[in-house]
């Protein structure tokens, strides 16, 4: 995002323990000297800790391996990938499996699974992990002492949460860009790479997040506070600039009352915060479908449900809204091409869209909420505002492709939006390595041909995990795909439609069909041409926008842009002119899965939970290995 420039302006954990503990192991191992006392117990101890590690090494694998089920069918339901490991029972992760750390074996596990609870959305699973040192019992060369084993039970849940970049006002799937001193941003400004705002002076004001939103009758309660500052305290002081990576220019960052961003609102080198799969919107039609939602203009239904899928209607959607006829969504819509809206509109819901989204001119609400945010951010305050504003109109507008602001067809517009799209700093080539993110070959510490480097980034090579065999005999290929298939999102498929795309170009942006009412349903009539109903000077966007490809606009206006909702993106090309641009998050979707609009948001797999964590007196997988063992 930048302010209107001149022509001379630049447009897991727990592993890491187990090494720690294993390491710190071999080091008491070496230290041990020749004395006069008996070393057997030390001996025994430092073996305890060794096999406890490898253990729990086996837990973290078992977990991965679950994950890595529900990643293979992301794009339907990810738990159903976890359910399908249980369909024959419990789940044998691992046998005698290595423990494998830059080339050397510190010892094998074996671990099972067990589903005490399968559900649709909530999975609770039993893992059963032995650790062995120096190899499983099987393994051992005939003669050899028996080898040391420990063994430990955890009980894990898998869940689905409301995709947590909703929780920013501004959310960016790679760089994130600050190009502007008069960008003010009252919500949480994020990016899974770097965040650059170079010598401008914005304002980040953050948001606290909640992970629960509760109502009775019409009083709102929140949840769950996440004291992400580390003070112990919650008064409303969280939330402001996350990076994945760097933040590069923040003592320039300015926050509440525009005195500097205290250091403890800027998180550096964060944990990703996974994008929502839209490869697929069959799950979405199908909920569309069931609650019966629809988009009337005028009285008129122009949607039920699904755009697209009956006999006689186009596959693209034309709506323009007036405050005398506005567009009136309510619930979940799927058109499976383009939309172009515009105008006015009206009720709760959601667009997901199968091509780009064009919003051409002013979108705004009927009926908005009363102010923009909350008094301050205090639980209080935004509880009260919550409650005043809960039956306000409220959008998502969801883009499988991309969202295309303004006049597109305008020649300084192209002229803009291309330069930023062919950023160096802006790649959106799939090539970006194993973090999904460009220019971080170097690693963190910026220094090419060491061990942090991402070797993959750059390297020509599209890399991606592929469905196997074993994927088809436990369930985990998807209906239209097969054996060898790349798995939609792995790798470096970064917008996990399972195909390689090149760097963004105009040619993405621009219009699938004229526009007429041969190519488009709708409020169209007759043919008409995209300027003449855009404006090159936009200052008011109502609704949270999702694109897990380019948000693009122009917009030069005399007055201040207001943006009110979220944006959430991978790649980025706003330029924008004018007072200011204030982007104000909606504090309706705070409140994890709970939110104001609830299941109309696309879901990702939450964090795991650990449920209980037990030593187990005896290996529960000794009659498994006694034949022998195999690799998993």
């Amino acid at each position: 995002m930048i302010q209107q420039p001149n022509r001379s302006e630049a447009g897991n954990a727990l592993v890491a323990v187990m090494v720690s503990t294993i390491a710190i192991s071999g080091l008491l191992y070496g230290s041990l000297t020749t004395t006069a006392v008996d070393m057997r117990s030390t001996v025994r101890s430092v073996d305890e800790v060794r096999t406890t590690s490898l253990a729990q090494a086996g837990v973290e694998q078992t977990i991965a391996l679950m994950r890595n089920a529900a990643q293979k069918l992301n794009t339907m339901d990810p738990i159903q990938g976890i359910r399908n490991l249980f369909t024959a029972g419990p789940y044998a992760a691992l046998t005698a499996a290595p423990v494998t750390i830059s080339g050397r074996t510190y010892g094998e596990c074996t671990a099972t699974a067990t589903a005490v609870v399968n559900q649709a959305d909530r999975v609770v699973v039993t893992i059963d992990s032995t650790g062995y040192y120096p190899v499983a019992p099987a393994n051992a060369p005939e003669g050899s002492e028996r080898p040391r084993q420990k063994s430990v039970r955890v009980t894990v849940e898998f869940n689905l949460e409301r995709s947590r970049v909703f929780e920013s006002s501004y959310f960016i799937n790679n760089w994130g860009w600050f190009y502007g001193t008069n960008i003010f941003c009252n919500g949480n400004a994020r990016s899974n790479g770097a965040f650059d705002c170079a010598n401008y002076g914005p304002t980040v004001t953050g948001q606290p997040t909640y992970d629960d939103l509760t109502w009775n009758g019409g009083d709102a309660t929140l949840s769950g506070y996440r004291d992400d500052n580390g003070d112990g305290l919650q008064n409303g002081l969280d939330g402001g600039m996350f990076a994945g990576w760097s933040i590069a220019g923040s003592n320039n960052v300015k926050g509440t009352g525009g005195t500097a961003l205290p250091a403890s609102n800027k998180h550096q080198f964060t944990e990703q915060n996974e994008m929502p799969n839209l490869t697929n919107l069959e799950p979405y039609e199908s909920r569309a479908i069931a609650q019966g939602s629809t988009i009337s203009v005028g009285g008129s239904v122009l949607v039920n449900g699904v755009y697209g899928d009956s006999p006689g209607e186009r596959q693209h959607l034309y709506l323009v809204g007036t405050a005398a006829n506005p567009i009136v969504i309510n619930g979940p819509v799927v058109v499976r091409g383009s939309v172009v809206l515009a105008g006015v509109i009206k009720g709760q819901g959601a667009i997901y869209s199968g091509g780009n989204v064009y919003v051409p001119n002013n979108l705004q609400y009927a009926d908005a909420p009363a102010t923009s945010r909350p008094a301050n951010n205090t639980q209080a305050a935004t509880e009260t505002w919550l409650e005043a504003n809960r039956n306000k109109d409220f959008v998502a507008i969801m883009a499988r492709e991309n969202v295309v602001l303004g006049d597109h067809t305008n020649g300084t517009w192209r002229s803009y939006v291309s330069g930023w799209l062919a950023h160096a700093m802006n790649k959106s080539r799939e090539d970006a390595g194993e973090d999904g993110i460009p220019n971080t070959r170097k690693g963190r510490d910026g220094i090419l041909n060491t061990a942090d480097d991402d070797v993959l980034e750059d390297d020509g090579q599209w890399t991606v995990q592929r469905y196997t065999a074993d994927d088809l005999a436990r369930g985990l290929i998807p209906a239209g795909k097969s054996v060898n298939d790349p798995i939609p999102g792995t790798g470096e498929d970064i917008d996990g439609d399972g195909a390689y795309d090149n760097t963004l170009t105009l040619a993405n942006l621009d219009l699938p069909a004229a526009l007429n009412t041969t190519n488009w349903g709708g409020t169209i009539t007759g043919s008409v041409t995209l300027s003449s109903i855009a404006s090159g000077a936009m200052t008011r966007l109502d609704g949270a926008f999702y694109t897990n490809h380019a948000f693009a606009w122009l917009t030069t206006p005399s007055s201040a842009i207001h943006m009110n909702g979220a944006m959430v993106s991978r790649n980025e090309s706003v330029i924008y002119g004018g007072p200011g641009l204030h982007m104000n998050y909606d504090a309706r979707l705070l409140g994890g899965s709970n939110t104001v609009l609830g299941d109309l948001l696309p879901k990702t797999l939450a964090p795991v939970i650990v449920r209980d964590w037990t030593m187990l007196p005896n290996d529960p997988h000794a009659a498994c290995l006694a034949g022998g063992s195999t690799a998993p």
